[in-house]
């Protein structure tokens, strides 16, 4: 997907073009689909005001046309735009019925995704030990399907984890991600790794390389355009100063 590559344009644009052929047509099917990766576009762009009520819409299509395969995604998806943007006591019922769901019925499409956005859930809430588990489980499932992309966001997910709880294995992890990243062209991945390891060393007292990482995250989000992100490094580097 091109927000996968930071295209978050391109790829805002190509989802609001199949939404609007999708509500020409009246076909609910497709209007689903277009909503959702309009939505996710935003989420992983980080604007979250602008992703929650698009995946709102997606939500509620699917449930109102009970697209059994697809409600799961959309609730452990919107449940993590709710988390991010501060709603965690919106977002943990929706996640917990998702990842139920996945558990009940695992054909479900995306399930490393389900529980990617669980685990972004729990870390958002503070709840480390869950969010641990969901990432590992995420890491182990897309291992197992060969979904490399889903691997970079598990990898990555276990490390801002584990560097929250305080374990040495974080650097570890960030770095397989940025590996991982940098071969699929993953840019918004990237700079997340980059923010990960900075706020790492600058617990860690490492100053040259918390310059390093955290230049590098600042300039990626820049070009991407992604502001919230790019917030949350520029306060990195500040503190650092």
């Amino acid at each position: 997907m091109l927000s996968q590559l930071g295209r978050f344009d391109e790829a805002i644009g190509h989802a609001e073009a199949a939404v609007q052929i999708a509500e020409a047509a009246d076909h609910p099917l497709t209007r689903y689909h277009g909503l959702f990766h309009l939505g996710l576009a935003y989420l992983r762009r980080g604007d979250f005001p602008r992703a929650t009520p698009v995946l709102e819409r997606s939500h509620d299509l699917c449930r109102t046309w009970q697209f059994v395969v697809g409600t799961p995604v959309l609730a452990a998806t919107l449940g993590a735009a709710y988390a991010l943007g501060g709603r965690t006591d919106e977002a943990l019922p929706l996640i917990a019925g998702a990842v139920e769901e996945f558990r009940r019925r695992p054909f479900h499409q995306r399930p490393a995704h389900i529980l990617l956005c669980a685990g972004l859930a729990c870390l958002s809430a503070g709840r480390i030990d869950d969010a641990r588990s969901h990432a590992r489980e995420a890491l182990t499932l897309s291992r197992r399907l060969g979904a490399r992309a889903s691997e970079v966001h598990a990898l990555c997910l276990v490390g801002d984890v584990a560097s929250t709880g305080g374990a040495n294995d974080a650097e570890g992890y960030y770095r397989e991600a940025l590996v991982l990243a940098g071969e699929l062209g993953m840019r918004p991945l990237v700079a997340h790794c980059h923010l990960g390891l900075g706020r790492l060393y600058r617990r860690t007292g490492d100053g040259a390389k918390v310059h390093e990482h955290l230049t590098t995250a600042t300039t990626m989000y820049r070009e991407m355009g992604m502001n919230f992100w790019l917030e949350k490094a520029e306060a990195e580097v500040r503190d650092h100063a």
